[in-house]
């Protein structure tokens, strides 16, 4: 066991922030469960460091062997040490440094896709990302404004999610309905669809239709928008695609974005489980 060297506790405050992590091209992940799916995953894996009483234990026996199985050469420091290194709350005695891949291209036109507008909860979004990688979606897009996915908190909410599902590279349609106004007039819609020919939009909204009754939810390819958790949907979007709702009993305003989203990409991948397969894998 050795003391943490000057050089990992500088890089470790550096990405914290989202300016450090896009400067270094780095991110942390924190916790064993975390750091083990990045083990599992393709994901470059550039250093683990494991607590000493952590590393007795059977998760952190089993964080070491898959380290030596990847070619990573876990190091090992006092356990209240590594945990100082990490940003999340009741940190456990391990951390890893990885390096983010860069952002697919792909088209949205075939496959299943989640855009979370403007999401800027770490929470939300991490469990946004875990719920689109348990029900088998193609792919999440990163949008502006919406908070850093390999933020730590949204890493850990994801429960390792992030390394194994596609992180999608804003499509140039998006950034350019900004110019069609908030109010979405009739040039501008014109503008939008044609942007978005192809594509089945699909946006969450408590006022759109049940999503087991709108057709559109039926189709094997999709993309799910779901806004940010005060102001919802761009309203120059809403044009350009179908609502669709949770029903929920009287009384009852809104579904948190997280759980909203999360019912709504497993009901549209049980509605379009019929019309064969989505093309984005």
């Amino acid at each position: 066991m050795s003391a943490i060297s000057k050089s990992k506790q500088r890089l470790a405050r550096r990405l914290r922030s989202r300016r450090g992590r896009e400067r270094e091209g780095l991110a942390l992940a924190e916790g064993p469960r975390v750091v083990l799916e990045a083990l599992r995953s393709a994901v470059e894996v550039r250093w683990v460091l494991v607590g000493e009483v952590f590393g007795a234990g059977e998760p952190g026996r089993t964080i070491v062997a898959r380290c030596r199985e990847r070619g990573v050469e876990p190091g090992f420091a006092p356990d209240a040490g590594v945990r100082e290194l990490c940003s999340t709350e009741a940190p456990q005695a391990v951390v890893a440094c990885v390096r983010p891949p860069p952002l697919d291209a792909r088209s949205l036109e075939r496959g299943r896709h989640l855009m979370a507008l403007g999401v800027q909860m770490p929470g939300n979004l991490g469990t946004l990302i875990r719920s689109a990688w348990a029900f088998g979606l193609d792919g999440v897009v990163v949008a502006a404004g919406m908070v850093d996915p390999w933020n730590p908190k949204v890493v850990r909410g994801s429960a390792g999610g992030v390394f194994h599902l596609p992180l999608i590279a804003e499509p140039g349609w998006l950034g350019g309905l900004e110019s069609t106004g908030a109010g979405g007039g009739a040039g501008g819609n014109v503008a939008g669809a044609d942007r978005t020919a192809g594509l089945n939009v699909l946006w969450a909204d408590r006022a759109g239709g049940p999503v087991e009754m709108v057709p559109e939810a039926r189709a094997p390819d999709w993309v799910l928008v779901v806004g940010n958790e005060a102001g919802g949907v761009p309203p120059a979007l809403r044009p350009l695609g179908r609502a669709v709702s949770v029903p929920m009993i009287p009384g009852v305003d809104s579904l948190n974005v997280a759980v909203a989203g999360s019912i709504l990409m497993h009901e549209l991948m049980r509605l379009g489980a019929g019309s064969g397969e989505g093309g984005g894998r």
